[in-house]
């Protein structure tokens, strides 16, 4: 007598037909962009924090500033390491006023590198917007 958890699902793919994570039209590039904008934000103010809790009231931010536009400066730069994937692999381009209506998996990919650029833009815009109170303040 055959227990039906004693059957094989039916199903089952092997585990080389598996679609890959970081693969033409996956969307893992839409989430990083501002990923990458938010994790800059953290460890930003993160680094603010702390240096004015443990220096005293009116210290100076000279020290965390530096750090600052370092994190800004490698953020920026893996988010246009990301914006080169978007139009090299996804064929993206940054025009503003341009519909897609392709229903295709070329146009899927399209849009997808389409608003990878605008998000890359956003998110560069961010953090300089996030520099600009460590550069612009002297003191906690």
């Amino acid at each position: 007598m055959r227990h039906g958890s004693d059957e094989q699902p039916r199903h089952v793919t092997p585990p080389g037909d598996a679609p890959r994570v970081v693969d033409q039209g996956s969307v893992w590039i839409l989430v990083a962009v501002p990923s990458i904008w938010a994790a800059h934000f953290l460890l930003s103010y993160w680094v603010a924090a702390i240096w004015c809790a443990k220096a005293a009231p009116m210290a100076s931010l000279v020290e965390p500033r530096w750090i600052i536009v370092g994190l800004g400066v490698i953020g920026a730069a893996a988010i246009a390491w990301l914006g080169r994937i978007a139009v090299r692999r996804y064929g993206g381009v940054f025009v503003i006023f341009e519909e897609i209506t392709e229903s295709s998996e070329r146009g899927r990919d399209r849009f997808i590198g389409h608003v990878t650029l605008l998000l890359c833009v956003l998110s560069v815009v961010a953090i300089i917007f996030t520099v600009i109170p460590g550069l612009v303040f002297a003191t906690c």
